[in-house]
Parts: C-alpha cells; structure tokens; sequence
C-alpha cells in the first residue's frame, strides 16, 4: 500500500462562524482555516503499520563532528512502519501537538492518508521529515542557537 503521512498546523484563530456568514462555510484569505501542511509519502510501499500512543521515540543521528547521539522523546504518537523490502520507518507527533488525527483508507488505489492536525500555540521543532516535538522536550544538546 501507499501511505501518505499529512501533518497540518491548524490556525487557532480561525472562526467557523464567520466562514459561515461570509463565505459558505469555506475560510477566506482573512479566515484561513489552516496555515500549512506537509505531505509525505513513505518511499517505499508499506506492508503494515501501527499507530502506538504515548510511546517513547529515539530521537537518533550523528552530530556534525561525526559522534553518535540518542534521546528518548517521551508521550509521542509514533507510525511504525514495515515496508515491502523489510524496512523499518518510524514517524512521531509529540501528543501535547495533536489537536486531532484521521485515518482515511482508499481500497481502489490501495492508498491509506493519516491525517495529524497540529495545534499552532505551541513551539515545535521539526528535525527531520515526519517528525514534530514540543520545543520543551527537544534535546537542548541539538538546538541550534536561536
């Protein structure tokens, strides 16, 4: 199957009731319902996933002098995935971001599309494609000097 991974920051201002006094119900360039989204297909067709709640993730890289580095990101939703090759993907929301989520399936083009709406009063940092943290529980060894 093909998934496809949406992370959307929802704009906390947005007002349903004047989207529908002023323009059918649909956000205008005044009212914007959302401020971005990102869309990412996982590179390799998917065998399974799973969604765990309030999991750890393990943050994991290199720094730039070449040194490995690993922190545990505590209360994440985590996609692991499994891929037809035998890959092993993982993606991860910290859940203090998660305003809600939607799982919509596409039996005819066997597409699957998570949906993870993002609350926008929050900092996040953003390291890698398919992951978002709380600003607070990211690694302070990791943040660049804002």
């Amino acid at each position: 199957m093909n998934l496809y991974l949406h992370f959307i920051l929802v704009n906390s201002e947005f007002n349903q009731g004047l989207a529908d006094d002023l323009n059918e119900g649909q956000e205008s360039e005044d009212n914007i319902k959302h401020l971005w989204e990102d869309e990412l297909l996982v590179s390799e067709p998917v065998k399974e996933f799973k969604i765990k709640n309030n999991a750890i993730y393990t943050l994991a890289g290199y720094f730039p002098d070449d040194k490995p580095f690993s922190f545990e990101i505590w209360d994440t939703t985590i996609v692991d995935c499994l891929t037809e090759s035998g890959n092993q993907m993982q993606f991860a929301v910290s859940k203090k971001l998660l305003k809600k989520t939607e799982k919509i399936v596409d039996e005819k083009t066997n597409d699957t599309h998570l949906y993870f709406y993002l609350r926008d009063a929050i900092p996040m940092e953003n390291p890698m494609n398919g992951v978002y943290i709380v600003k607070s529980d990211f690694p302070k060894e990791l943040k660049k000097n804002d």
